[in-house]
């Protein structure tokens, strides 16, 4: 039983490295894998046409992908097993990311965000559409799923699905952060004990349906719910990105299997040769074509930290996370009945909430606590 639940779990994990090439993993081999083309320079992206940067998504099976001047660009899911997603064509080795985003509704319905390696590391951001209160940060490391509280939930002020809000990762070789509209809600240093994201990454983003009703039981209560394509569309839209990288040269290799960022090689330039450069040219990509007033890197005194799941892994106090204690409490308490988590947590939605017309998700905790205890009445 405890290995059909893991073997459950590492599947939810292990959803989004479906884009990955797992052909040729520098942890295995660095002989035949090819180089990856870096960006080594600072760019704006309105995404009111084409993009010169971003092509379709190997992994994308149908879905519309169309541009605008007002919403930048939109990707629709119209019916079942579409997964609508681009991907940029370049790496970066260290950087910033900004995009103002508006995530796609929908039960079951994820958007993703996200930076990814040839090796299996990954920096994420997250939205379930019938969730309108969080914003999921998460990442892994050389692809290993063997512990399930990396997610940690940020609470939006009013729901992603109905406006724009500035979403930006900040990477560099000693820390990761993450913001929504300049305010740091996450930190993670490089000595995590669970890894830490550090070889040359690709940006992607999309949605798809993980609450479609042939996904196995527990993707679909991840998800938030089984999917009605008698919604659709369904879709997810980005505009004014502005991408940094913080290295330099024309391509991102591997010496060797180690998959340290100290093992990378950048072709006639150098990893993090230019840190400062690139900051400032962020700045100015955000001042000339956006306008923003965040300053990011500033922590406002009314966002102080706390510890999340290791303490070199802080939060804002809008935070939440899903620790391994409070999975296996979980665990332990699979006698209490399905039926009762879930009134519990729509109870507990419903008091948040000041419209009955809102279908509100459960909690991310309260997500995974059902999940597992589903798993368990049904294993």
């Amino acid at each position: 039983m405890f290995l059909k639940l893991a073997i459950t779990l590492s599947t939810l994990c292990f959803i989004s490295f479906a884009a990955a090439d797992l052909d040729c993993n520098p942890l295995n081999t660095t002989v035949t894998c090819s180089a990856d083309p870096a960006l080594g320079k600072s760019m704006y992206e309105p995404f009111s046409s084409n993009s010169s940067y971003f092509s379709k998504s190997s992994s994308m099976n149908g879905g519309e992908v169309t541009f605008s001047e007002e919403e930048g660009v939109k990707l629709s899911l119209v019916k079942r097993y579409d997964n609508p997603a681009l991907e940029s064509d370049f790496y970066i080795m260290f950087g910033r990311v900004e995009a103002q985003i508006k995530v796609a509704n929908g039960t079951g319905v994820v958007s993703s965000f996200y930076l990814q390696s040839d090796d299996l590391d990954e920096i994420d951001l997250e939205w379930f559409g019938q969730d309108i209160y969080q914003t999921q940060t998460n990442f892994f490391s050389k692809g290993n799923t063997t512990t399930y509280d990396r997610g940690v939930y940020y609470n939006m002020p009013s729901p992603p699905q109905y406006e724009f809000y500035t979403y930006t990762i900040d990477w560099t070789s000693e820390r990761l952060e993450w913001y929504v509209d300049g305010v740091l809600v996450r930190t993670l240093s490089n000595d995590s004990n669970q890894g830490y994201p550090q070889s040359p990454m690709k940006l992607l983003f999309g949605i798809w349906a993980g609450g479609d009703p042939s996904n196995a039981e527990g993707t679909i209560l991840w998800a938030g719910g089984e999917t009605d394509y008698a919604d659709a569309p369904f879709s997810m839209y980005v505009k004014n990105l502005v991408v940094t990288d913080y290295s330099t040269g024309s391509s991102y290799s591997y010496s060797d299997t180690s998959g340290s960022w100290e093992s990378i090689v950048a072709a006639g330039g150098a990893v993090n040769g230019r840190l400062t450069t690139g900051e400032d040219d962020f700045d100015s990509l955000v001042a000339e074509n956006i306008g923003s007033t965040y300053v990011i890197g500033f922590v406002p005194a009314t966002t102080s930290t706390s510890t999340s799941s290791s303490s070199s892994d802080s939060t804002s106090p809008s935070s939440s996370t899903q620790t391994s204690t409070e999975i296996s409490s979980a665990m332990t308490s699979s006698s209490t009945s399905a039926s009762s988590s879930s009134a519990s947590a729509s109870s507990s939605s419903a008091s948040t909430s000041s419209s009955a017309s809102h279908s509100v998700a459960a909690s991310g905790a309260q997500r995974i606590v059902m999940l597992i205890i589903s798993l368990f009445q049904v294993l």
